[in-house]
């Protein structure tokens, strides 16, 4: 132990000496000392523990620091669950020395963390702590009572870690019963706050706080040993029971401070009564000292309640404790004065019960005898209930428990003492009921205060008192009725409503009060003051005219709360009939109208009601439109006393057409539905159903008439939300289908907000169908409908399809759901337009059956399409049809296609691929079936969602197929099916018959790519090849071979068909059977592409004898185009077989295809008719193409080489032919003139420059709707410019003419766009054309400017200055770049002194071509963008764009503009090494330095670029002036300067112009012949001329000659030098 330990131990041992020698002897210290609570103990020793950490741990648990303290025991729990071994002895020993005193620990995590620790230890000892419980059990269990629940439940949990059942910790308690007895009486004797803390380093509240939580656990300790143990258990002990109930100090804690102290004593006491009597018994006068003589006077906040429930069940127990055993000085009547005056003491509602349970058991000798006395207890009552800390929400409750207090006190009195009792303290509750005074605030009633009332009315001596006291509150009524102040009045409004609460008030007294009171006693003064009130009040409606409304309410409120009392008075039943019957329908549009309705229905059962009901309404209806018309009208319509028999309303023709009307009016916006809202709510039937009927319809009308929609869907709402069985029957009808179709409707509105309603109305609306069958209908006829008749206002699909989904429940079965789906007649029929219908010729390119689009056979009925209805997408029926399907398909857990029929499964799927098929054609080509007739990227998205949607699910069926087919007949099944599916296609070349073959060739293909073909299944696919080819159905044919193109290649089959089909064209005369030749071209070219090699089976000479023979065909430009593109088909599959053959073949087809590509004029010219030029023209590409890589063979034919290079130009010019003529449409939507474009575009960028034309005529190509196109021609164009501008320099300068820009390339940039033309431009799949072209254009404007001479460069800026080109660029470049909006983008990321098409997203794309433009025009054309920049008016690009061009651009311009000056001070200094004039150029610090020197001397100045340059003028100073005065060096810099302004931030202009000025400046200067040198020392020019030889010296120079000399004579000549 160190010094400072052991100094502080015995500080603590004086202190705790100290304080414990007001015990008295040693010996009491001493004991004190030893307990083991006491913070003054002996410490544990620590030697028998071996691990020396513990021992640290230990230690530290000594410490004051609670923190520590808590550490040093989360340690202590580390090392305890790390130990594999039981606990050392050492460590049980020292703990259970310290665990009592560190569980009473002020920290809670102390006393937390020791209670866990005790468990884990107590587990980790096992039997071996048995000896140690006696210490410690105790303070274990003392943990279930502390204070804080966390502490509590790790008490808890520590006792469950040891004795894991109930019984166990119950067994710990019987077996521990002394050792707990002893530490819980040690505790209340002998420890103090001073003995628990050491008050050096303890507040007194902590010392307190932990004295009250030792003394409230350890009374709870030792109660729940009473409460748990058997008697037989206690009886053992019964001694230290009966010693520990006599001991006094234990009985004091009930005036103790502490509330946890308290209430653990009295549930303490409370168990006490029930488990030891006898012990009571003999302590009755210490308990009733402590608890009657102290407690009723003391402070019991926070145990209250406790101490109240205790002294209940004491006083009923051991009543004598208010009597004989009560000893005190003070009378027990004021101490229970003391105690009721101080309130509930913030205890809880029960409180106030449980006091009326104790007046209950107090002996009748303790209450008071007389009323003066009981008037004086219950004041202290009513005190203490409305203390101002009194909850509000008890005083119901403790009005109730006065009351019943006041009933118990009063019934020993004699009767005019209870009288004289009541009217003080009973009768003011009910007065301030009847008549609430602020002036009386201490009998304040709750706010539903008419049960005190009534309570209070059957108190004893009560009646006398009311009897008394009741015709002064009837005649203040009728006083306040006749004084009521009138319509005129400001307070109008305010006296009515207070005479109708007073009305109420009085109604429900006495309807309450007689209830309670059985015998009646108080009827015939209520009737009596009944009768007279409804006289005055209606005498008063009458002489008013029905402006007191509120007289009528009191007789409103009397006659449903005292009616039956009030009927049987025959003078007041007479005079409300006559009231009835003559003066309300004089009155019905008055004020009062509500009220005097209530009192008509109250008549409802008289013979005249019918007729007094219509003379009402006849009033109500005949008067003009007003708010009283309206307020009589829904009073009489939606009362509440309406009974609900009640049908006169509904029959009366006067008041259905009113209501009609208002509906009407309603729609239009010129009234509002409150009225017809109020009328839906009414019990009864208001509206007739032809009302009904044909308000709703109205209203359904209503739904497309943009105008009343909003109206009408607010009156829906209405109905939804407060009658919804009107819409039930309407439904069901025709117009109840319009109704639902229109709400679909108008939930698709560009208006929100009525979108959103109509899906609301409509959300409800199902929810009321959805257990009606027979209103189902209606939403299965909107279904049909809906797909069916396709117009600008249908439903859409997606609407469609939630409809569905909430019809369709999971699970449902085929029969459940067949009505959901469309019907396949319709379906089928809707398709037959498009089927009818023959393909376009282009797209034979991207056709699966290829050629074989040339072989159908247009259809009259074809021009039906123009009669397909559209929707507002311009959507078909049959393209509604499926994707209605398709996406009804995708909830596959409300409908999944394995659910429905085989038959109805099959022709889904087939008509589900024929849309594929069709979509795929409109998609590819905009307009080549109208299946949709919008053309937009929207509706291409829908449409592509579809496709891949629909192509999944049928994979997806048939993969299904598949799996049916077993393994040992896979292969004979897929051809089973194939055939089966073969034989439903039609025969013939019809269009419809060509549309179901490449339906079978799609899903053979599928099928076959899923499940594989087997290999025995290849004879017979050769013998179904055989007897296809007997057929002569050729369609049949083609798909059957594109669909089994991988089983049946390397067949002989197909070699022996590919063989026989060159042999058969070789001998036939295709120009006279162009149908056959075309057929067998056809087949040939689907064998030879779709057949892997098979081509390789032909004979090279029968190769050679087919080119032969059909090149004529191919020469014949006047051939059908159709055979011309399949013979370029077959020739680029078959020419490569016959690569070693010379002849002039190869110049033939060279030749032959420059002049069909010269000959083409339009490529879309007949694209309505039969011969389209796009497969022509894209298979001759083709064939070009596989020419090309011919001439590439490592040995190519040298007839083929030759006849190459002797067409090309003619190859260039054709092909920039097709170029010129793909412009005039656009190949968005075009994807065979796309196809071709991008081959086009290819091919022509292999052609050799020198073989390409003229610009001028390219230039229009830059604005085409096709970007393979545009990108040609500028690609074109990117390449002939800078070759073109050299010439162009030259020629101006022999010429001496002025250098001007293209003005083809001029016009094109002549409009810019504008910002808010490309706000509605589509940026996600590229760039629009338009804004391409024009930024295209300006990159070619450039291209003229970077590769021009310097005067050409300026007579183009020039021109580009005099058109005004440039503002229009750089405006839309900075609004779209957002500098306009004070958002400029972050281009940090781009390579802005270069561009590449197509690197980035479209809109990114953009940013970075402009950003390069800007660029570029700050390179070429500094001046002309500075000055937009000075004279733009837009502030924030003026704000934004010095930062962002200093930040992004300038970096690399200041770059740029350094490395020219150094390329050409390097090439300066090549010419001329020993030139004067030098350039040093500093990039770093973006400077350039220009010296020139002249005898040893340098005169220099330097150039310095500010970081936003060129937008911020560069700087030039002047660092060292030689040889010229101040104001010619000035010059010189301002000319410099001038240079880069003026003439475009040229550097080296500037450099150029300072060497000429120096040079020019030098030219010429003779030396001074005195000193040999130009310069000077004073580095001026010799300036001082001899008149006589003329000679030029310094001045300085001859100043010293004259000095030296000592003469004024010329040094040469020496005559007199003369100044002169």
């Amino acid at each position: 132990m160190s010094k400072r330990q052991a100094k502080a131990q015995a500080s603590s041992a004086r202190a705790a000496s100290t304080a414990l020698g007001g015990f008295g002897t040693s010996a009491s210290a001493f004991s004190a000392s030893s307990s083991p609570l006491s913070y003054v103990s002996e410490p544990p020793d620590f030697s028998a523990i071996s691990d020396p950490n513990v021992v640290v741990y230990f230690r530290n648990l000594s410490k004051k620091d609670s923190t520590t303290k808590a550490k040093a025991l989360e340690e202590l729990q580390a090392y305890i669950a790390a130990l594999k071994e039981p606990v050392d002895e050492g460590v049980l020993e020292a703990w259970i020395k310290m665990y009592p005193r560190t569980s009473i620990d002020n920290a809670k995590s102390v006393r937390q963390n020791a209670h866990t620790l005790h468990g884990q230890i107590a587990a980790s000892a096992g039997k071996r702590v048995a000896k140690y419980m006696p210490k410690s059990v105790a303070a274990w269990l003392c943990g279930l009572y502390d204070s804080d629940r966390s502490v509590a439940e790790a008490t808890q949990n520590s006792l469950r870690l040891v004795f894991n059942s109930a019984e166990k910790i119950q067994g710990i308690r019987r077996a521990y019963q002394q050792p707990i007895l002893e530490y819980c009486r040690d505790a209340v004797d002998k420890e103090t706050a001073l003995t628990l803390s050491d008050e050096r380093i303890t507040s007194p509240d902590d010392a307190e706080a932990k004295y009250s939580r030792v003394i409230s656990a350890c009374i709870s300790l030792v109660g729940s040993l009473l409460a748990n143990l058997k008697p037989e258990d206690l009886s053992k002990f019964q001694a230290d029971y009966t010693s520990l109930l006599a001991n006094s100090n234990i009985w004091a804690f009930a005036t103790h401070a502490d509330a946890p102290i308290r209430r653990s004593l009295h549930r303490f006491l409370k168990t006490c009564l029930t488990k030891q009597p006898d012990g009571i018994n003999a302590n009755l006068e210490a308990i009733s000292k402590s608890y009657l003589s102290g407690a009723l006077n003391s402070d019991q906040s926070g145990s209250a309640y406790d101490y109240l429930d205790v002294l209940a069940t004491l006083t009923t127990t051991h009543p004598t404790a208010w009597t004989e055993h009560y000893k005190s000085k003070t009378s027990v009547d004021r101490r229970l004065r003391q105690f009721v005056k101080k309130g509930s003491q913030a205890g809880p509602r029960d409180y106030w019960a449980r006091l009326v349970d104790l007046f209950k058991a107090i002996p009748k000798e303790a209450l008071p005898k007389s009323s003066a006395d009981a008037a004086e207890l219950l004041n202290a009552f009513h005190g203490g209930l409305v203390k101002k800390d009194e909850p509000r929400a008890n005083l119901e409750t403790a009005l109730t428990s006065y009351l019943r207090v006041a009933d118990i006190i009063s019934e020993p009195l004699a009767e005019g003492e209870k009288q004289k009792l009541a009217e003080e303290m009973v009768l003011p509750l009910i007065s301030q009921y009847l008549r609430p005074s602020l002036e009386k605030p201490q009998w304040s009633l709750p706010p539903d205060g008419i049960g005190i009332a009534a309570k209070a009315a059957t108190v004893g001596g009560i009646e006398g008192a009311l009897r008394k006291e009741w015709p002064h509150y009837i005649q203040s009524v009728v006083d306040d009725i006749k004084t009521s102040a009138p319509e005129q009045s400001k307070d109008y409004e305010k006296s009515q409503n207070s005479l109708i609460q007073q009305g109420r008030r009085f109604a429900a007294f006495q309807e309450r009060s007689l209830a309670a009171d059985k015998t009646g006693r108080f009827t015939d003064v209520y009737l009596e003051s009944n009768v007279s009130i409804i006289q005055e009040a209606l005498n008063a409606v009458k002489n008013r005219n029905g402006k007191p409304y509120g007289a009528v309410a009191i007789v409103v409120e009397f006659l449903h709360k005292n009616g039956t009392f009030i009927s049987a008075n025959q003078e007041a039943k007479q005079q409300l009939e006559d009231f009835v019957q003559h003066e309300i329908p004089k009155l019905i549009l008055s004020r009062s109208s509500p009220h005097l309705v209530d009192i008509l229905y109250t008549f409802y059962q008289s013979p005249w009601f019918e007729a007094s009901w219509s003379e009402c309404l006849k009033s109500a209806l005949k008067e003009p439109e007003s708010p009283a018309k309206v307020a009589a009208l829904n009073a009489l319509l939606t009362s509440p006393k309406i009974p609900a028999s009640f049908t006169l309303a509904s029959k009366d023709p006067a008041l259905q057409n009113y209501i009609n009307a208002n509906v009407h009016w309603a729609l239009e916006g010129s009234a509002e539905w409150d009225s017809f809202s109020r009328i839906l709510q009414s019990s009864s039937d208001i509206l007739a159903p032809e009302t009904t009927e044909e308000i709703l319809s109205c209203m359904t009308t209503s739904l497309s008439i943009s105008s009343q929609a909003p109206y009408a869907l607010q009156g829906f709402r209405h109905i939804v939300k407060h009658n919804p069985s009107l819409l039930k029957s309407f439904l069901s009808t025709e117009n109840g289908s319009n109704l639902l179709r229109q709400l679909l409707l108008a939930s698709e509105s560009p208006d929100d907000e009525i979108a959103e309603e109509s899906a609301a109305v409509n959300s409800s609306i199902q929810t009321i169908l959805s257990g009606d069958s027979a209103s189902k209908k209606s939403v299965y006829d909107v279904i049909q409908r809906g797909l069916l008749d396709a117009t600008k206002t249908s439903v859409s699909v997606e609407t469609l399809v939630d409809l569905a989904k909430q019809l369709v429940k999971a699970g449902a079965s085929w029969d459940e759901m067949v009505n959901v789906f469309p019907k396949l007649d319709d379906w089928s029929l809707a398709l037959q337009p498009f089927l009818d219908t023959a393909p376009r010729r282009s797209l034979a390119i991207t056709n699966p059956l290829g050629g074989a689009v040339y072989l159908v056979q247009p259809d009259s009925s074809g021009a039906s399409l123009n009669k397909v209805p559209r929707d507002a997408d311009g959507y078909s029926p049959a393209f509604r049809i499926a994707q209605y399907i398709i996406r009804l398909f995708k909830n596959s857990d409300l409908f999944n296609l394995r659910m429905l029929p085989s038959e109805s499964k099959d022709a889904i799927i087939f008509n589900l691929a024929l849309t594929v098929q069709l979509a795929d054609d409109n998609l590819g080509l905009a307009g080549a079936n109208d299946l949709w007739a919008i053309y937009n990227p929207e509706v291409e998205a829908d449409a592509m969602s579809f496709m891949s949607d629909a192509q999944d699910h049928i994979k997806e069926e048939v993969k299904c197929l598949g799996s049916a087919w077993s393994d040992q007949e896979g292969g004979s099944s897929l051809l089973t099916w194939s055939s089966h599916l073969l034989s439903k296609c039609e025969k013939g070349v019809t269009p419809k018959a060509y549309y179901q073959a490449r339906v079978y060739s799609h899903l053979v293909s599928e099928a076959i790519e899923l499940h594989g073909s087997p290999s025995s299944l290849i004879t017979a696919m050769q013998s179904t090849l055989k007897e296809l080819r007997k057929t002569k159905d050729v369609f049949a044919l083609l798909s059957f071979l594109n669909a089994f193109k991988e089983p049946l290649a390397w067949t002989k089959s197909c070699e022996r068909m590919c063989n026989e089909l060159v042999a058969d064209l070789t001998g036939l005369d295709i120009e006279q059977k162009a149908e056959e030749g075309l057929q067998k071209l056809i087949l040939l070219n689907t064998i030879v592409s779709e057949q892997g090699d098979t081509a390789q089976s032909i004979a090279k000479q029968r190769v050679i004898f087919f080119v032969k023979h059909v090149l004529p065909y191919l020469q014949d430009l006047d051939m059908q185009l159709p055979i011309r593109a399949e013979l370029c088909r077959a020739l680029s599959t078959l020419l490569p077989l016959m690569s070693d053959i010379y002849g002039e073949h190869w110049s033939d087809i060279l030749n032959t295809l420059a002049a069909s590509w010269t000959k083409t004029s339009e490529l879309e010219e007949n694209e309505s008719r039969s011969d389209s030029p796009i497969p022509f023209v894209h298979a001759s590409l083709k064939l070009y193409a596989q020419l090309r890589i011919m001439t590439k063979d490592e040995d190519p034919n040298d007839d083929l080489v030759e006849a190459w290079k002797e067409s090309e130009q003619a190859i260039a010019k054709g092909l920039i032919n097709l170029l010129k003529h793909s412009q005039h449409f656009p190949d968005e939507f075009h994807q065979p003139l796309k196809i071709v474009n991008d081959v086009l575009a290819r091919q022509i960028s292999k052609v050799p420059l020198e073989h390409l034309e003229a610009s001028e005529e390219l230039f229009p190509l830059l604005y085409v709707e096709s970007q393979p196109v545009q990108q040609t021609a500028f690609d074109i164009l990117h390449k002939q410019i800078p070759a073109a501008q050299e010439q162009i320099s030259i020629d101006s300068a022999v010429e001496k003419t002025t250098a001007r820009l293209p003005e083809e390339l001029l016009s094109l940039i002549l409009e810019a766009p504008t910002a808010s033309a490309m706000a509605e431009a589509n940026f996600e799949r590229n760039v629009p054309l338009s804004l391409r072209g024009y930024l295209l254009s300006w990159l070619l404007v450039f291209d003229h400017l970077e590769h021009a001479s310097f005067k050409v460069k300026n007579d183009y800026i020039e021109h580009i200055k005099e058109g005004e080109y440039l503002p229009g660029l750089l405006n839309f470049t900075f609004d779209f770049l957002g500098h306009a909006h004070h958002e400029p983008v972050d281009v940090s990321r781009l390579d802005i002194t270069s561009y590449t098409p197509d690197q980035e997203p479209p809109r990114r794309d953009v940013q970075w071509l402009l950003t390069h433009l800007y660029f570029l025009c700050l390179r070429h054309m500094p001046s002309l963008a500075k000055a937009w920049w000075i004279d733009c008016k837009s502030r924030p690009i003026v704000a934004t764009l010095d930062k962002w061009t200093q930040k992004y651009i300038s970096p690399p311009v200041v770059a740029a503009a350094l490395q020219s000056v150094t390329d050409w001070a390097t090439a300066q200094s090549d010419a001329d090494p020993d030139s004067p004039f030098s350039i040093r150029v500093s990039p770093r610090a973006s400077e350039i330095t220009a010296s020139y020197t002249v005898d040893e001397q340098t005169m220099s100045m330097r150039i310095t670029l500010p970081p936003a340059f060129p937008l911020s003028n560069a700087r030039i100073e002047g660092l060292n002036r030689v040889a010229v005065n101040e104001t010619k060096w000035q010059s010189w810099l301002m000319t410099s300067l001038g240079a880069i302004t003026l003439f475009n931030g040229s550097l080296i202009d500037a450099l150029t112009t300072f060497k000429k000025n120096v040079e020019g400046a030098m030219k010429g200067q003779s030396e001074c012949a005195i000193c040999y040198s130009i310069v000077g020392s004073d580095r001026r020019l010799p300036d001082k001329r001899c008149s006589t030889c003329k000679n030029l010296f310094h001045g300085g120079c001859l100043f010293k000659w004259f000095k030296s000399s000592s003469s004024s004579s010329c040094p040469l000549c020496r005559n007199p030098f003369n100044y002169g």
